[in-house]
């Protein structure tokens, strides 16, 4: 389960490379790129309130203007609740 989650936020950063114009977004991308960055650090990690806020508050960001960031956002999401995270 764990190379699930391993792959799901490397599909999410490699979607996030591809954003071209991060105005007005420039503070909920770096939000999500600290979150998982400490998921990648310590995927062992025990259920994080603030990872859970911050990737919560990022799929709101991300809704409607990137669509395929929201639905990469929604499955590591699953995936982590799968963890138990």
């Amino acid at each position: 389960m764990k190379e699930k989650l391993q792959k799901d936020i490397e599909l999410l950063r490699a979607e996030l490379s591809k954003i071209d114009d991060t105005a007005g977004l420039e503070e909920p991308i770096e939000a999500l790129q600290a979150a998982i960055d400490r998921l990648q650090k310590d995927a062992g990690l025990e259920q994080d309130r603030e990872i859970d806020e911050q990737l919560n508050e990022a799929m709101t960001n991300f809704e409607i203007d990137h669509p395929v960031i929201h639905g990469l956002l929604r499955n590591l999401m699953k995936t982590l609740a799968d963890l138990g995270i």
